[in-house]
């Protein structure tokens, strides 16, 4: 019986956030997610990336999209990118289940030849999970679906796309929030009676992040701020909280480690630095672009402390992968940064408030002697810890393909008595 130890269950993983050769921090938090549910079961994974035509004279940030590799390995772990038709920033945003599955169609019917996978696992209720629900009808096996967003207020912007993602959640085998807090949000949409939802955290790997070297000494004047170049990042609010410990005589500087993965993001990215300018803290700012998993394990083990000064933050793995390199953190109460940040590990202050945010760093730079690298480490890897995620994510594979043949079962018993 597939599922047993003999016969591994059989994964096909749909997400659109995938490290590829151009965007090699894209989803990596799905990537961490991926390799340790190899290690008990087989997996493929297909992964749309925006289609650029071959046209001279198109902008660099459009035309790199042409260089993603159409396939690649990772030791055990096939993943796919093919081309998805996309719009300039949200113009074709309700359609783009339908592009989704456009774009996937041919490919995940020749997989389905070669590899009859017996689960559909979703990053993503919108457009993942939606075209998943679609595929998972057309061949009768289960979805799984991990969201890693809040859902307001946006959902609520866009009436057909909350409509197909109240479906797709009702239709799953599982949705899986990667907090409380985003749970929270999808039972306010979904309703509070579907008792399909739960919650898994994003995980560490604690081979990747790691404590520094006990002869590198930390920068005790060095902030790192780690994450994608978005507004909804609340950067901008970190740079002003930069001018008020200027202003109070500090000596901190900021190191801005992210990369715009999008056009929107290189926009923001220009803002921010115009900002830098405006704020006169140029000599204390420096943007050093994307790092991969060993040098950022480094970069945070040199740091004095992690700032996410999110607007809204659906989790904060950066967060986790800090104190796991033994950084304390300072964070805002935007959603899930409260489900890992205790004053044992560091400061929790409000969003959109650059004096509060000023403090928090000052609270942690103040007292970094009292934080024990050690403990910080532990306290990440006990509750976050990647190994702890995917034997949670081994079950829900298993209880989603076990109601999927009682499930059946039943219809067939139906048939059988009503014939």
């Amino acid at each position: 019986m597939r599922g047993s130890n003999r016969s591994p269950l059989r994964v096909l993983v749909l997400s659109r956030n995938y490290p590829n050769n151009i965007m090699q921090v894209l989803g990596l938090w799905v990537r961490n997610v991926v390799r340790e549910s190899a290690k008990f079961c087989e997996l493929k994974v297909v992964s749309p990336v925006p289609y650029s035509p071959p046209l001279p004279g198109l902008a660099e940030n459009y035309a790199r999209f042409r260089r993603i590799e159409r396939r690649r390995w990772d030791g055990r772990i096939e993943s796919i990118y093919p081309r998805m038709l996309v719009g300039p920033g949200r113009t074709t945003f309700p359609y783009e289940w339908r592009l989704y599955l456009r774009a996937v169609g041919s490919t995940v019917r020749a997989l389905r030849r070669e590899f009859p996978f017996d689960v559909i696992h979703a990053h993503f209720t919108y457009p993942d999970g939606v075209a998943a629900a679609s595929l998972g009808q057309r061949w009768g096996v289960p979805v799984v679906i991990t969201e890693h967003n809040s859902w307001l207020p946006w959902m609520n912007e866009f009436p057909g796309v909350r409509v197909r993602s109240i479906a797709a959640v009702k239709q799953s085998a599982c949705l899986i929030a990667v907090s409380e807090s985003v749970r929270n949000t999808v039972a306010h949409v979904v309703g509070s009676g579907n008792h399909n939802l739960s919650v898994i955290s994003d995980g560490v790997d604690p081979a990747e992040f790691t404590l520094p070297d006990p002869s590198h000494r930390r920068d005790p004047h060095q902030l790192l701020f780690v994450g994608a170049i978005r507004p909804i990042k609340g950067l901008d609010v970190l740079l002003r909280a930069l001018r008020v410990l200027a202003d109070r005589g500090r000596k901190e500087r900021l190191l801005v480690v992210g990369e715009a993965f999008y056009g929107a993001y290189h926009q923001e990215e220009v803002r921010l630095k115009r900002l830098v300018q405006d704020l006169g803290i140029a000599d204390r700012v420096q943007f050093v672009g994307k790092q991969l998993p060993p040098q950022l394990a480094l970069t945070m083990g040199r740091s004095a402390v992690l700032v996410l000064p999110s607007r809204i933050e659906a989790f904060g793995l950066v967060l986790v992968e800090a104190l796991a390199c033994g950084t304390p953190v300072v964070a805002t109460r935007s959603g899930g940064p409260e489900e890992i940040v205790n004053g044992r590990v560091g400061v929790l202050v409000p969003p959109e408030d650059p004096e509060a945010l000023a403090s928090g760093i000052e609270q942690v730079l103040d007292r970094r002697d009292s934080f024990d690298p050690r403990e910080l480490r532990a306290h990440a890897l006990e509750k976050f810890g990647i190994e702890s995620v995917g034997e949670r994510l081994k079950r829900v594979y298993q209880d989603a393909v076990c109601h999927r043949r009682v499930d059946a079962n039943t219809a067939t018993d139906r048939i059988l008595v009503g014939s």
